[in-house]
C-alpha cells in the first residue's frame, strides 16, 4: 500500500510539474519576447480587421443612402413630370372645350341669322296712328307690333 501511495504521489508530482514548471523555474527571455511579439501582432490584426469591417460597413451605408436618395429624386421627378404634363393636357382640354362652346354659339347665331334672313318678317297686327292695322311691318306703330306669341 505504501508503494501505491508513493506511485500516486509520483504521478501527481510529474503532472503538476508539467503545469507548474514554467511558473516555478521561470520563462526563457526569448520565449517571453516571442510571446509578446505574437500578442502584439494578434492585437494589430484584430484592430485592423475591426477597422476594415467598420470601413466596409460605412461604405455599405453610404451606398445604401446614395441609392435611396437617387430613388427619391427619381420618384419626385416622375411625380412632377406627370403633374406638369397632366396640367398641360388639362389646359389643352379646357381650350378645346372653350373652342367647342364658341363654335356651338356661332352655329346657333348663324342659324338664327339664316332664319331671319331667309323668311319674311311678319309682325303681328300693330296699332297704327289711324286705327288701321299694319300686318307686314316689323314694328307696328310706336314699336307695338311685335309680340312673343
Amino acid at each position: 500500500m505504501r508503494f501505491l501511495i508513493a506511485f500516486v504521489a509520483l504521478i501527481g508530482y510529474a503532472s503538476a510539474s508539467a503545469i507548474l514548471a514554467p511558473l516555478v523555474y521561470g520563462a526563457n527571455a526569448g520565449d517571453v519576447q516571442a510571446a509578446a511579439i505574437d500578442a502584439t501582432v494578434a492585437a494589430r490584426d484584430t484592430v485592423r480587421a475591426i477597422g476594415e469591417g467598420q470601413a466596409r460597413a460605412a461604405e455599405a451605408v453610404v451606398q445604401h443612402n446614395t441609392e435611396a436618395v437617387r430613388q427619391v429624386a427619381e420618384t419626385n421627378r416622375n411625380l412632377h413630370e406627370n403633374a406638369y404634363w397632366g396640367n398641360v393636357a388639362a389646359s389643352q382640354n379646357y381650350v378645346a372645350a372653350a373652342q367647342s362652346q364658341v363654335a356651338a354659339i356661332d352655329g346657333v347665331a348663324a342659324g338664327v341669322r339664316a332664319a331671319y334672313a331667309g323668311a319674311p318678317i311678319v309682325g303681328a297686327y300693330g296699332v297704327s296712328p289711324y286705327g288701321i292695322a299694319a300686318p307686314y311691318t316689323a314694328y307696328g306703330a310706336y314699336g307695338l307690333g311685335l309680340h312673343a306669341w
